[in-house]
C-alpha cells in the first residue's frame, strides 16, 4: 500500500522557471507521484502554452483542477507550508554557513510528521540567491561524484521527489506473484533425490541455497518444478536400468 500522507503534504515550488519544456514535464512528474500541488513564482511563459501541454502528458490535469498556483515571490509560496527545503548546486564554502547542506537521502529523517512540505528549486540559469536560500529552514545537495552537478531543471524535480517519497511506496524488490513455498519444497524434495542419486549430496545443499536466496516468482516456479520432475525421471530411471 501506498502511504499518501506524505504525498498529500508536498508542494513542488519554482522560482522563476525559464523553460516550457521543463514545466511540462515537471508537471507530469507531479502527477506521477501524485504531489499536492505546484506553486509557480513569477514563470517566464505562459503556463498554458502549447509546449507546456504538449510535454505535460497527464499532468495537464493539475493545470485543469486548479493544483499550480502563480505566486509573485518565493515568501507567497513559502506562506503555504510549515517546512521549507531549497535546493541547490552549489556545495559548501568554507565560512559559508547558508550553503550547508544535506544529502537528499537525510530528508526523510527530518521531515515533520504534520504541515505541508515545500520542495524549492531555483531558476535553470541560475538557481536560488542566497537571499532566497535564506528563506528556507534546509538546504539539500544532490552530488553526482563529478565536478560538475548541475542537473537539467526537470531531471533534479524527478530525482528529489523519489528520494523524499521512496518509503511513502511499500513494494518487493521483485515483482510479480511470489512462488508458493510448498512448490519450491517439491522442488527442493526432486532436487534431494537427483543428488542421492548421483551420489552429489553438497549438490543438493547448494542448490536449496540458491533457490531460496533467489525469491522466485510464480511462472519461474512453474518452469523450474517441470524441469527437475522430469530430470529426477530420467535420473532415477536411468540409474536403476544400469
Amino acid at each position: 500500500m501506498v502511504n499518501d500522507n506524505l504525498r498529500n503534504r508536498l508542494w513542488i515550488i519554482l522560482v522563476e522557471p525559464e523553460g516550457r519544456i521543463n514545466f511540462g514535464f515537471i508537471l507530469r512528474l507531479a502527477k506521477n507521484f501524485g504531489v499536492k500541488g505546484i506553486c509557480v513564482v513569477n514563470p517566464k511563459f505562459s503556463l498554458n502554452d502549447e509546449e507546456v501541454k504538449q510535454f505535460s502528458s497527464r499532468g495537464i490535469d493539475y493545470l485543469d483542477e486548479g493544483k499550480v498556483i502563480v505566486a509573485n515571490s518565493l515568501k507567497d509560496c513559502l506562506s503555504r507550508t510549515s517546512f521549507t527545503i531549497c535546493t541547490t548546486a552549489k556545495t559548501i564554502k568554507e565560512g559559508d554557513v547558508l550553503r550547508h547542506s544535506i544529502s537528499p537521502k537525510a530528508i526523510k529523517f527530518i521531515i515533520p510528521s504534520k504541515g505541508d512540505i515545500g520542495l524549492v528549486f531555483g531558476r535553470e540559469s541560475v538557481g536560488l540567491s542566497r537571499d532566497e536560500l535564506a528563506q528556507c529552514d534546509v538546504i539539500t545537495t544532490l552530488e553526482t561524484g563529478t565536478d560538475y552537478n548541475v542537473l537539467n531543471l526537470s531531471h533534479a524535480v524527478a530525482i528529489f521527489l523519489y528520494e523524499v517519497l521512496r518509503d511513502s511506496i511499500s513494494t518487493g524488490l521483485v515483482y510479480g506473484e511470489e512462488c508458493d513455498q510448498s512448490i519450491v519444497n517439491v522442488i527442493l524434495k526432486f532436487i534431494k533425490d537427483i543428488a542421492g542419486t548421483l551420489e552429489l549430496p553438497s549438490a543438493y545443499v547448494a542448490l536449496k541455497h540458491v533457490l531460496k536466496r533467489a525469491s522466485l516468482r510464480r511462472d519461474e516456479c512453474s518452469v523450474i518444478y517441470k524441469l527437475f520432475k522430469k530430470l529426477r525421471y530420467m535420473i532415477v530411471e536411468a540409474k536403476g536400468k544400469e
